[in-house]
């Protein structure tokens, strides 16, 4: 039957897509509709790209099922049912995988093997195909089971057969050769092959990175290790994103094992661990897999860091591997584990194969354990050390203090267990009272209405406990306010909060708990508010109304009773409730100083903060605030100590997210203090905490990792860190983050010289930017793509993106003109967009680049730059002299470098334009005429040995081309003598 318009739109579309989950959903779609059809040919030609996908993202089992039906399709009517129906999906093509995919799960035996290979030879010569195809599958086929000899000669017929339209590509060939030669100790055959891989620029489906990956220890032991750690990463990298490659990712477990990176090892391992139970019958991978894990787990334990957990380890899906546990193992549980699992496999794989090969890959690795090949892949660490604890809380007070404190960061849950366990432990009305204040504002911080009616019902406990104080006036104050007095601060809440507590004021002002509560309140409020002065009032009145409570506890409780009028129950309080009130205004006056910007004031209030704080919240505060006092004071050593201590304080009561914020702080310091290790191993640490708290803050510390790492080089370890945050950070990221991420992803990429990478990451990048609306970005985007494809000689695109750049600058320029809007771009772009515009036309001689010279010049003057306009002289000399136009050129960089001079700091800019001048001149063999301008730069560049002694080296190749040999020897003996004092 003809198949249908819709199933062929389905079939069109899945041929045309990328392989993956979305595919495999649209197959699903195509096939149901072939079968509701039926339509057995459109059927097939469905179950052939079901069978492509399936091979490229490791579902063995979806492969087997969907290639038999097909053979068997085609054997019964080839011409119904062709080899080839759509492009790419080729049934032949398919055969050659089969062989292997049988061989990688014990369970299949050697006479379906050796069946399936003997079937694939007799369907290629039927179909009077080459046959190179199945050479190659013989070859894998026996060096993969172990029968070395049967390999050896298949490896021969392999070079020795033609190779045709169904050979395995270049990169597959040469990809398992080397492995085999490795495998058998041809260490030399082995290395040449890797080189001819890298060299040649062999690539397929997941070459050159599974290449790369088995290649690493064999060049490693062989002390070969220059450009390892680029590698490994590199092919990482390529892997990392499927699950099928999970025996790429084994050898990079192996690697990091080997070479002492054990922490960063354990962190591949547990992003990838789940894909032991992706293909239940890719048992050759899961053994390489296995073996790798129980190698790095054993160098962990000898490491000291056996307690180290392994998170995934408790997952149901890997009974199969380690048995059931509902526990998160450690990296000593789980060593043996790996290693009872690997013995297992091999025993399958070798009772089949009747040898012991794979038992000899496991014992391979076992001895791999006592063998350490160091070399430095990063500063992964397995973290900070155990944070101090902070102490379990011994009196109802520090309860109630552990559960605000939990509730500052976040842990709601946590802070009502606190609050439940302060409530256990007293039946003192003033101390339940206290606490039910706590469970209050915890309840008014989540939303929802369930909230609400806890909130309420804790009003409703307050006001009775207080009550049992004998403290009517109190209670009926939390009755009245407390639902709204502790919930949060906003721009609707706090007028009304204002009018509660100036009322509450008016009818308590004999209270004196009643008034640092309600004037505590006030002055916080006012701050937010930025009514600073009017805080300060309310803060003074607080201040009093401390003294007077605390001489009220002095006086004694009759005297205190009668002196306010109220009961004695309510005018007595204990030592710790006015400790808590004293802390509470210092932490007020603290913020009043930070909000106003007073740093002298900052200074005493953080210092008297910190003297009686028991909060942990407020303490890591204050401490980090003296720390960023400190540092701008240029006491670093002080600062990182505080910064140290403020973040251990959250590590202890488990605020991730307030951990990661801190640790932003820590960084800055280290980084101040040029302590690059423990900067790198901090921002990890935070990484981790912002990861496991699903922080937005995981960006900015990732950022910070990634920009540290491309400063100093690191740009493979670099793009690994932004890679895994822009992909795995769990957390929803939104357009200008994201574009900044691939702009410096973009320039990793650049400085490690993948250049096409670099320009994939910045049109992702110009999307997110242009999403946001950040004309700025999106230009600097397409500048920097300009210069990319200017480095690598394609002058019309670089031209393009240029262009670009103006277009996006001049367009947002209008458009703010237009509505009256301050400017959020700003000329020197948009003249820079025009310079590098007339730069690339000119030098690749298009037209407008005069054009472009002169609009920029227009630009610059309404801009009053005159270092952009001597600078625009610079690029027309240059397209001047491009043109032929020798004199003109030079006279522009002349002007050019005389307008320089007169400018403050272009001293360089004037020294750079001469010597562009001297250059002209001389490659035009105007040699006498450069000369001299040769020696104006020197006279520039007196003082200057080192820059003296390079434009020597010029001058004196000029001389020589001028034929004044003798001079020329003067100069460069002058140059010589400039190296030695230089």
């Amino acid at each position: 039957m003809k198949t249908t318009v819709e199933l062929e739109e389905l079939i069109t579309r899945a041929t045309d897509s990328m392989w993956g989950p979305e595919l495999s959903a649209l197959l699903e779609t195509a096939l149901a509709l072939a079968v509701e059809q039926g339509d057995e040919s459109g059927e097939y030609r469905v179950r052939l790209v079901m069978a492509n996908n399936a091979q490229m993202t490791g579902d063995t089992d979806m492969l087997l099922t969907n290639f038999a039906w097909c053979l068997a399709q085609h054997d019964d009517d080839p011409l119904t049912f062709p080899m080839e129906p759509d492009e790419g999906s080729d049934l032949m093509w398919q055969f050659k995988w089969m062989v292997g995919v049988l061989g990688a799960d014990p369970r299949f035996t050697t006479e379906q093997i050796s069946a399936v290979l003997a079937d694939m030879d007799d369907h290629f010569r039927k179909a009077n195909l080459g046959l190179s195809g199945v050479a190659m599958a013989r070859f894998e086929s026996a060096f993969h089971n172990g029968h070395l000899e049967q390999a050896r000669a298949a490896y021969s017929a392999v070079i020795s057969t033609e190779r045709d339209n169904y050979s395995h590509c270049d990169a597959c060939v040469r990809s398992v050769a080397m492995d085999y030669h490795f495998s058998i100790g041809e260490q030399a055959a082995g290395a040449r092959a890797f080189t001819e891989i890298m060299e040649g620029g062999f690539s397929c489906g997941e070459e050159p990175e599974h290449a790369i990956s088995v290649a690493l220890l064999p060049l490693l032991r062989a002390g070969e290790t220059d450009g390892l750690a680029s590698l490994h990463r590199r092919s990482y990298r390529e892997a990392r994103g499927n699950a099928d490659n999970v025996g790429i990712i084994a050898n990079h477990v192996a690697f990091c094992a080997l070479t002492g990176n054990e922490a960063r090892g354990v962190a591949l391992a547990e992003r990838h661990l789940a894909w032991l139970a992706h293909d239940p019958l890719s048992h050759r991978k899961h053994l390489n897999f296995l073996t790798a894990l129980g190698l790095l787990l054993e160098k962990v334990v000898a490491g000291g860091h056996g307690e180290v957990p392994i998170r995934g380890s408790e997952h149901a899906a890997l009974t199969p591997f380690f048995g059931q546990h509902s526990e998160v193992l450690s990296a000593a549980e789980l060593a043996p584990l790996c290693w009872q699992a690997a013995d297992a496999l091999a025993a399958d794989f070798d009772a089949r194969n009747g040898n012991d090969w794979h038992a000899q890959q496991v014992d391979a690795r076992k001895d791999l354990v006592t063998a350490t090949y160091p070399l430095s892949l990063g500063a992964e660490t397995f973290g900070s050390p155990e944070p101090r604890p902070v102490a379990e809380p011994r009196s109802n007070e520090q309860w109630r203090v552990r559960a605000m404190d939990l509730c500052a960061a976040g842990l709601y849950d946590a802070a009502l267990a606190a609050y439940a366990s302060g409530v256990r432990g007293t039946e003192n009305p003033r101390e339940l009272a206290a606490l039910h204040r706590s469970a209050i504002t915890i309840h008014g911080q989540i939303p929802g209405e369930k909230s609400q009616e806890l909130l309420r019902e804790c009003v409703a406990l307050r006001a009775a406990a207080l009550r049992d104080a004998g403290d009517e006036e109190l209670a009926s104050l939390a009755e009245r306010a407390d639902a709204l007095l502790t919930g949060p601060d906003n721009s609707d809440s706090n007028d009304e909060k204002l009018a509660v507590i100036n009322a509450e004021l008016l009818v308590l002002a004999e209270h004196p708990e009643a008034l640092c509560l309600l004037t505590a309140e006030l002055a916080h409020i006012l701050i937010g508010l930025g009514q600073l002065e009017d805080a300060r009032t309310a803060l003074v009145a607080l201040e009093h109304a401390i003294d007077d409570w605390a001489a009220s506890a002095q006086a004694g409780p009759a005297a205190a009773g009668v002196a306010a009028g109220v009961a004695s129950t309510a005018a007595h309080p204990s030592e710790e409730t006015i400790a808590r009130a004293s802390s509470q205004y210092a932490s007020l006056m603290l913020h009043l100083a930070v909000e106003g910007g007073d740093v002298d004031e900052m200074n005493v209030w953080v210092n008297k903060s910190l003297e009686h704080e028991t909060s942990v919240v407020r303490r890591a505060s204050a401490l980090g605030l003296r720390a960023r006092l400190a540092a701008q004071r240029g006491e670093l050593t002080s600062a990182l100590a505080d910064a140290e201590e403020s973040t251990e304080l959250l590590v202890g009561l488990g605020a991730r997210e307030s951990v990661a914020q801190s640790t932003q702080l820590t960084a800055a310091i280290l980084q101040d203090l040029g302590r690059t290790d423990e900067l790198r191993s901090r921002l990890r640490f935070g990484i981790k905490q912002a990861q496991l708290a699903e922080s937005p803050y995981v960006l900015g510390l990732a950022y910070s990792l990634a920009k540290n790492l491309v400063d100093h080089g690191s740009d493979e370890e670099a793009i690994e860190v932004l890679d895994e945050t822009l992909n795995n950070s769990g957390i929803e990221i939104g357009d200008h983050d994201r574009g900044e991420l691939y702009d410096l992803l973009g320039t990793s990429l650049r400085s490690a010289g993948e250049p096409g990478g670099a320009l994939n990451a910045w049109t992702l990048g110009l999307e997110c930017f242009e999403a946001n609306g950040e004309a700025d970005r999106v230009a600097q985007l397409h500048m920097a793509m300009s210069s990319t494809y200017q480095e690598a000689g394609h002058f019309e695109a670089a031209a393009e993106e240029a262009q670009s750049a103006v277009d996006v600058l001049s367009a947002a320029l209008a458009g703010e003109s237009k509505n009256d809007e301050q400017p959020s771009v700003d000329y020197p772009a948009l003249i820079a967009a025009y310079m590098q515009l007339a730069e690339m036309l000119s030098t690749g001689g298009a037209d407008g680049a005069t054009e472009s010279i002169d609009t920029a010049t227009a630009l610059a003057i309404s801009a009053k730059s005159e270092v952009l306009t001597a600078e625009i002289q610079l690029v027309r000399a240059r397209h001047l002299f491009r043109a032929g136009e020798v004199d003109a050129a030079v006279a522009q960089a002349l002007q050019a470098s005389s307008a320089l001079e007169l400018l403050d700091d272009a001293r360089q800019q004037s020294v750079l334009a001469l010597l562009q001048a001297a250059h002209m001149l001389d490659n035009a063999k105007r040699h006498d005429d450069a000369v001299a301008i040769y020696h104006a730069v020197l006279g520039a560049l007196e003082g200057d040995r080192q820059g003296q002694e390079i434009v020597r080296h010029q001058l004196a190749d000029c001389l020589e081309a001028a034929g004044r040999s003798a001079e020329a020897a003067s100069v460069r003996a002058e140059a010589e003598e400039d190296r030695q004092h230089g």
